[in-house]
């Protein structure tokens, strides 16, 4: 019987052949490998992958073998080269990576399979790579893979997974145009993370430590001591009922300090008991976590709206500069110190104990000061949204080339 034939919605110039329809197991070898007992780990060595190391594949895992080991494993099972595909079979089922080195490495049996592409010459391995994220592969993957909690996507529907390919020339065309597309983003993710790392350094160095009155990095006109103030000399306790002021779609959630236009569930009758949280105010959330051991708090710089009863949460007493205190309140370094003095051990999370913080000291710089910080984090977190934003659109795009060059 004829194969079935088919053609992209978007091709480059000078191809017109139509693609042809096979199974992935009939144009390459597919592989699956031992597993190797924890016996047989150690410290350095062999990287030993397992599906959890091609999330973020760096040819290098948690776990490594001996060269003696290896050379065991490899010549009972075959090992992964350079230009094969791997792709995850367990956990996370359906990741893709390309091998792109001569490293030596033995993959978990059962936690991913590779197509040999490396000696392949019919199918090249950075266009089944991207092959990979077509949506009715996905659908295969998932609607193929067995097991109850954790799925399985084993050696024989892998084999059998429907493929659409060209010849092997546009297919090194498709695949060097998704290299350097993932290229692109690749750096425009590592020039996100540059800035990031960035604003904490200006975080650390622009307040004061914990024994200090004046920062390690300042503006060139200030000089002066930062003044040691009463935390109740700036907030105050102000519980503020909702009644009728507010429906549910100003229900501000504190983690994100967004609003959410749906509510957050709660029962209809319950919204004018919520309590009414107003620009500036800063609520206390008191979730622990590995960035905040005693919670947190954050200030509502998007409006006036309403949260649950259940959080607290403290009012300003004179008209504060927000750019300014919803980095200073928030940030770790200092506000631990007062969080240790003022929080105790709840339920599910950490409760803030408003009389002991009103009591507490902070070191707090002249206006005109907290004006230009303000000013300087924020422009700095416009610009991380700028780059968050390129990335995004450089994705979407991606999604839409896999779209347009696949059949």
């Amino acid at each position: 019987m004829k194969a079935q034939k088919k053609q992209p919605e978007l091709r480059f110039k000078g191809f017109t052949d139509d693609w042809e329809q096979s199974k992935l197991g009939n144009l390459v070898e597919i592989k699956d490998s031992a597993r190797i007992s924890n016996i047989y780990w150690q410290e350095d060595g062999i990287p030993y992958l397992r599906s959890s190391d091609l999330v973020d594949y760096t040819a290098s895992g948690a776990l490594f073998i001996s060269k003696q080991t290896y050379n065991t494993f490899s010549s009972k099972t075959g090992s992964p080269k350079k230009g094969d595909v791997l792709f995850t079979s367990g956990g996370t089922i359906g990741i893709p990576t390309l091998k792109k080195d001569d490293s030596l490495i033995y993959v978990q049996g059962g936690s991913i399979l590779y197509a040999k592409t490396s000696n392949s010459v019919k199918l090249d391995g950075r266009f089944l790579v991207n092959y990979f994220y077509n949506s009715r592969i996905k659908i295969y993957i998932k609607n193929s893979s067995v097991g109850g909690t954790i799925k399985h996507f084993t050696l024989m529907p892998a084999k059998k997974m429907p493929i659409i390919f060209p010849k092997k020339k546009e297919q090194q065309k498709i695949g060097e145009f998704f290299r350097k597309l993932d290229r692109t983003i690749t750096l425009q993710q590592r020039k996100l993370e540059l800035f990031k790392k960035l604003k904490q350094g200006y975080l650390q160095q622009m307040f004061p430590s914990k024994d200090q009155y004046i920062p390690r990095l300042r503006f060139k006109e200030f000089n002066g001591d930062w003044e040691q103030v009463k935390l109740g000399n700036i907030f105050e306790k102000k519980n503020e009922l909702n009644r009728n002021q507010f429906t549910e779609n100003r229900t501000i959630s504190i983690a994100t300090m967004t609003f959410k236009p749906s509510g957050n569930g709660a029962d209809e009758n319950s919204i004018p008991k919520y309590k009414v949280l107003r620009l500036g105010d800063i609520a206390f959330e008191g979730h622990k976590n590995k960035d905040f051991a005693f919670g947190r708090f954050l200030m509502n710089d998007i409006g006036d709206g309403i949260i649950s009863p259940r959080f607290t949460f403290l009012h300003a007493k004179e008209k504060l500069d927000i750019d300014f205190w919803k980095y200073y309140i928030h940030h770790e370094s200092i506000m631990r110190t007062i969080l240790v003095k003022s929080t105790k051990q709840g339920t599910m999370m950490n409760e803030l104990v408003v009389t002991d913080f009103l009591k507490q000291g902070i070191k707090v710089p002249e206006k005109s000061e907290q004006k230009i910080i303000g000013i300087f984090l924020t422009r700095l977190d416009h610009t991380i949204t700028l780059q968050q934003n390129e990335i995004e659109q450089l994705q979407q795009l991606k999604q839409a080339y896999l779209q347009k060059l696949f059949p």
